[in-house]
Order: structure tokens, then C-alpha cells, then sequence
């Protein structure tokens, strides 16, 4: 697990370009104790509407900067929260030379939201000084070296011959040299990119064109930085040394960060692991570093080929009793017994590790080099990871297994993430503003700041700005039978059936397992009117985004995944199905054990986490209707023990208050009474 670290280290001999000062405008709305959002963005916005809430929001943020407070802060949607923050953030910066604040999302489409719209805009039209970069993992960037001896050594597949021609033209035109910009398989990709242990930085021939470098170098002379939670832990658990350091931090969607986290602060090893490690050093067709190196006798190339024929069966073997062990149920936890099967792969890794060593001693003159010392290293590490999986080294953690699409992995995740944290995070920067539209239950922070070790901090609560009392109608049957009743999921596609023709489609249907989704979308397959209907795992979820809004008066029916960070306003959505109370799996390893650790210090898992959990990713979900003043609809709620259960309370307690029916009638007579009133057309 990483030590804690310190995210303003001494800048080093590549870092001495200060960041470009961040002016205030000389404004009386942004002197030192008011921030005045609305008065800045109304003279420069058109159409812009006044909202107190962000205002609100923007002072309590600037204030956390400026005293060097942890801040929590619930903006409801339609606040503008991000406006707010940026604003405030630039303030801060235009007071004092060389300031630096980082701003971390979840989602790709708010990353690019902040970049694209935002800071664009109002470095445009109030700060003209800030200067911002937009952050991406090193994986993401074109490795030229990579791809010259992709060319020269053919380590493309046949296969990947058209892919590779691709990868060349692009090189040519591309000035970013971003993952994102081309269309080629992750496979091939992986063998063009960037990938910190095998660069050679100042060494390296294609150094001054490099468009890794190219980008860090702006990242050095921007004071807002934008990341996301993955690239900013993989930044902690590397000690600091992939982002450039920063004094301040906004955590933006901050209800994601615990998962986040703990998954950079475990380890894993996983079967494509080892065969990239494997193909690195000479692959099935004979490429790879060995091949590469000038000195290598053919009695040591014939030892290689047999340690790694050996290493290949061992992982093969070995994975292979993981996955069975694993079955058809999902994720495995591992028991303190451990698994039924012996650790074969040490000892593989450690004699190749050995003979990589060999290799090294006679080639210290080669220009590969750098890449061998990599491969040494990543041996390693893995035996490292194997050994503490098998000896179970790590207290407070909990050992796993998971199947995926041929993926299988063994895994350790830390559980008491919210140490880790306050020590590697809130402990190393003068402030941190964590926000989202659903971090309370209830109006309380109790759940948010206790899982994320926020022992001290300010607290914020913004209400939306949308009426939802006129623009939302919620509707609960109290017929439905519970999740576990026998014949639950005929009653469930009846019921979305139902509200299907009510609504005329332009419907978001949410479940919590796929099982359920496809068990309903078969129910009714043909009964729909005309409705089409798109279900996730049919296509990837971006291209079926884009088929529901093509098609207006569809349904779009999905898993966790739809329940936040999609955004369908106006009649895209006017109606969103909440299938089951969004309970995660207690059985599921990392939940499970976070549960016990619970319950061994003493503590409720129910109450003080699983119910404020669920509490949420229900508001992420409520929260997919109501986009901006003008929408309308209906959300439904199909699932009786909100109104039965003494837990039930808890979750309608942190809805927005709105009108409420239990009849199907209610809802058909909200749809012609309101919808058809506001000019709607239910098509």
C-alpha cells in the first residue's frame, strides 16, 4: 500500500516554469470579502439567470481557499456549481504568486465540460490570467520511440496491419497525440504508448517532439490543473510524481471518491498482466526485448524460450483454477483459508527475473537497456504483489478474485480507506472543497465525511434552484410486491409497461442487476406500442446514448452505470423508472468486508453505511429528470419497502419535496394536466 506523500514536493530541475499569474479583475465584486458570481457572469453571459445558491457557493469556496479549510459542499442540480468553484479558485489565485489548484472529476464528460466550456469562457470574460491544462494519465499519450520500433520490428499483428497504417497516418497529422483522436484497438494501442517505466525522458531521441513531454510542460505553466479521481490517486500512489504539485484541490462528483481510492491504494494482478509482461520479453513470434538486445548468446535465448513456455503454462494453469474457483456468481472473496491453489507463479517470475539480470550484466553498453531494467523491475513487483496475496500481509484489507470477458484477477483492497486518505490527502494540501448534488443523507454529512476521513471540516448545503413541486410529480405504488416475492420480475415489467404507454417512451428505466434488466426488456418485447427500446450491453454505452436521443420516444434501460453522469434534458427523458431501492450486494467481496470492519470497530454497517450509500446513488438517479427550469416528468419508484420499511423514510427524506401519488392515473393525469400545459408533446 503507498505511504503517505506529500503533493508539494521541491520543485525539481524540470519544473522551474512558474505558473502564469491568475489577475483579478479590479472589480468591487471581488474584493477581499465578497465574490459576487452573478454580477461578474451576468455582465458577460447572455441569457444568464441569477442564482443565490451559486453565489452562496462561490464565497464559502473562496473562503475555504483563503483560510485553508477541508469544505464540503451539497449543491443541488441547476446550481452551477462549477462556475462557482472555478471562480472563487480564480480569485485565490490572482492574491499570491505561484498558486496552484487542481480540480478532480469522475466522469470524462465533466473533465471535458471544465476544459472545453467553462474555463474557456471565463478566462474570456472576467480572468483573463488563468491559464489551464487539462490532465491525462501517461497511457493516454503517443509514445513515438514506441511506435518507430512498433515499424521496424513489426511487433503490430497480422491482423493489426490496417490498425498500425491507421496509428502512422495519424501520427503525421496529430499536434496532441491523445488516445482519444484515433480509432485503434486497445491491444495495439498499448503497444504505441506511453508507459512510465520504459521512457527515457532526455534520452531519448524523439524527446524533443514528444507529446507526453509537450503536455507535462503546459501542465507546469497552468495554475488550474484539471484531472480526474483516477489519474489524481494513481498521482498519490506514486508519490506525487505524476501531477505537478498544487496547494488547493476541488473534488468535483466527490461521492465517487472512496471507491476510487481504495482501488489505487490495493494491488492486483490479473492474467493480461502477466502475458503483456510475458510478451514484453519475447512473444509467440519471436519479438520482444530479447530479440532486441545485442548480446545475447543462443544458449541463453534457448533458456529464456523455456522459462517463459513455463511461465506461460504456470499463469495459464493458475488463472484457470482462479476462474473455477470463482464459477458463475461473480466475484470470489478470499477467505483467511485462501485459495485452493498453490502459489506457482513466484518462482516462475523469480527465475525470470534471474535471467533478465544475466541479460542486463551483458548488455550494460545496449540502447535498450532502459527497457530491460523496466521488465526486471516489473517481474519484481509482481512476485511482490503475489506474495502479499498469498501470505496475507496486509491487515485491514480484503483479498478477492473477479472473472471478466476472459479477464481474471486476484485483488487486495484496503479497507479503512478514510485513514489512507487523511493521511495521504486532506493532510498534504491547504484546502480541499469536495462537492457534488448528492453528498448528504438527509441534510447530514455524518456518512460522507466519516468514509472519507474528513474529521474536520466546514459544511455547506445548497438546495436546487428548480421547482420541483411544479416541474416533478413522484409516483410510488404500493402494490408491488418486494424484490424477493416469487414472481417479482413479471409484476416489475408489467408495471414498466404500464408507465411506458403512459409516457409515449422518452423514458430512463434503472435497475441494479442485469439479470433483471434483460428478464424485463424480454417480458415485454413486442408490447411496447412501438416503443423502441435500448438496453445496456448491446452496444457500448456511448453509441447507445446516441441511439436513445436519435430516436425521440424511445426507453433506455440500464444498470448503475446510467444512474448518474448522463444528462437528457427536455424531452429526451420525461420520465425515470426506479426499479429497485439501489442496495449494493452485501455478498460483493469489497462491500462485504468494508462491513465487517464496520461491525469489528464497533459501529452499525446498515444504518451508517449501506442505507446512506443506497440514499445517494438513488438521489444520482432521481436526479437524471430535472435538468434545467423547463424540464418536467415523472419519476416512479417501484419498489415497496421504501414505504414499508422503517429505513424507507430515510431515503424520501432526501428527495426533493414534490407532489406524490401511488396510482397510475396520477401519473397519466400529470402528464396531460402539466406536460401538455408547459406545451409539451409527449410524441
Amino acid at each position: 500500500m503507498p505511504e503517505p506523500v506529500k503533493t508539494k514536493p521541491a520543485q525539481t530541475e524540470t519544473e522551474q516554469t512558474e505558473p502564469q499569474k491568475a489577475r483579478t479583475p479590479k472589480d468591487k465584486n471581488t474584493d477581499s470579502n465578497s465574490l459576487d458570481v452573478g454580477a461578474l457572469l451576468g455582465r458577460t453571459l447572455s441569457g444568464y439567470e441569477h442564482r443565490p445558491e451559486q453565489g452562496l457557493m462561490a464565497l464559502a469556496a473562496m473562503r475555504a481557499f483563503r483560510k485553508g479549510r477541508n469544505l464540503i459542499v451539497e449543491a443541488g442540480t441547476g446550481v452551477g456549481k462549477s462556475l462557482a468553484y472555478l471562480s472563487a479558485a480564480a480569485v485565490w489565485l490572482g492574491e499570491k504568486d505561484g498558486r496552484r489548484v487542481l480540480v478532480s472529476t469522475y466522469t470524462k464528460a465533466l473533465q471535458r465540460q471544465l476544459f472545453e466550456k467553462d474555463l474557456p469562457f471565463l478566462k474570456r470574460s472576467v480572468f483573463s490570467g488563468i491559464k489551464y491544462a487539462l490532465c491525462l494519465g501517461s497511457e493516454n499519450y503517443l509514445c513515438l520511440r514506441r511506435l518507430e520500433l512498433c515499424r521496424q520490428d513489426g511487433l503490430f499483428d497480422e491482423h493489426e496491419r490496417g490498425g498500425f497504417s491507421q496509428l502512422l497516418k495519424w501520427r503525421s497529422v496529430t499536434s496532441k497525440g491523445v488516445r482519444h483522436e484515433v480509432d485503434v484497438t486497445p491491444a495495439l494501442w498499448q503497444k504505441a504508448s506511453r508507459e512510465p517505466d520504459l521512457c527515457y525522458g532526455k534520452d531519448c531521441k524523439f524527446y524533443g517532439e514528444c507529446f507526453y513531454q509537450r503536455a507535462k510542460t503546459t501542465e507546469r505553466q497552468s495554475n488550474v490543473l484539471i484531472s480526474n479521481h483516477h489519474l489524481f490517486f494513481a498521482n498519490v500512489a506514486a508519490g506525487g510524481n505524476v501531477l505537478p504539485p498544487f496547494e488547493a484541490a476541488v473534488f468535483d462528483e466527490a461521492h465517487e471518491i472512496e471507491d476510487v481510492a481504495a482501488d489505487y491504494m490495493g494491488l492486483e494482478i490479473s492474467n493480461y498482466r502477466l502475458k503483456h509482461l510475458f510478451d514484453s520479453i519475447l512473444n509467440t513470434r519471436g519479438k520482444g526485448i530479447v530479440a532486441r538486445l545485442s548480446n545475447v548468446k543462443n544458449t541463453t535465448l534457448v533458456d529464456i524460450g523455456d522459462a517463459l513456455a513455463a511461465a506461460r503454462e504456470t499463469a495459464d494453469r493458475f488463472f484457470a483454477g482462479v476462474a473455477a474457483e470463482i464459477g458463475v456468481d461473480g466475484p470470489l472473496r478470499v477467505r483467511e483459508s485462501g485459495l485452493p491453489i498453490d502459489d506457482t507463479m513466484t518462482e516462475r517470475l523469480q527465475y525470470l527475473g534471474k535471467l533478465m539480470e544475466d541479460l542486463y550484466a551483458l548488455n550494460k553498453e545496449d540502447e535498450h537497456l532502459r527497457e530491460l531494467e523496466a521488465i526486471i523491475s516489473r517481474c519484481s513487483v509482481v512476485k511482490g504483489s503475489l506474495n502479499t496475496f498469498f501470505s496475507r500481509s496486509v491487515s485491514d484489507a480484503v483479498y478477492w478474485a473477479e472473472k471478466s470477458k476472459g479477464r481474471v484477477k486476484i485483488a487486495v483492497t484496503p479497507l479503512n480507506v478514510a485513514a489512507i486518505l487523511r493521511e495521504s490527502v486532506f493532510n498534504n494540501i491547504d484546502a480541499a472543497i469536495l462537492t457534488s448534488a448528492t453528498l448528504s443523507v438527509g441534510g447530514d454529512f455524518t456518512y460522507i465525511r466519516s468514509s472519507l476521513g474528513l474529521n474536520d471540516c466546514d459544511e455547506v448545503l445548497l438546495s436546487s434552484p428548480f421547482d420541483y413541486g411544479k416541474q416533478a410529480l413522484l409516483y410510488i405504488p404500493d402494490d408491488m410486491p418486494p424484490p424477493k416475492y416469487a414472481g417479482y420480475a413479471g409484476r416489475l415489467a408489467q408495471r414498466v409497461l404500464d408507465l411506458l404507454r403512459i409516457t409515449a417512451g422518452s423514458t430512463l428505466v434503472l435497475f441494479t442487476s442485469y439479470a433483471v434488466l434483460n428478464e424485463v426488456a424480454d417480458t415485454i418485447e413486442g408490447q411496447t406500442d412501438g416503443i423502441k427500446v435500448f438496453r445496456q450491453g448491446t452496444m457500448d454505452n456511448y453509441r447507445l446514448i446516441e441511439s436513445f436521443r436519435a430516436r425521440p420516444g424511445s426507453a433506455l434501460f440500464g444498470t448503475y452505470t446510467f444512474w448518474q453522469g448522463v444528462d437528457f434534458p427536455g424531452d429526451e427523458v420525461r420520465c425515470v423508472i426506479i426499479t429497485k431501492l439501489p442496495f449494493a450486494a452485501p455478498t460483493e467481496p469489497v462491500l462485504e468486508g468494508r462491513l465487517e470492519f464496520m461491525a469489528k470497530n464497533g459501529r452499525d454497517p446498515f444504518n451508517e453505511y449501506q442505507v446512506p450509500r443506497a440514499v445517494i446513488t438513488l438521489r444520482q438517479g432521481f436526479g437524471r429528470l430535472i435538468r434545467k427550469k423547463t424540464d418536467t416528468g415523472v419519476v416512479a419508484i417501484l419498489d415497496s419497502r421504501v414505504l414499508t420499511k422503517p429505513y424507507g423514510k430515510y431515503f424520501l427524506d432526501s428527495l426533493p419535496k414534490v407532489p406524490t401519488t401511488g396510482s397510475l392515473s396520477g401519473v397519466a393525469g400529470f402528464f396531460e394536466t402539466i406536460v401538455h400545459s408547459a406545451g409539451g408533446v409527449i410524441q
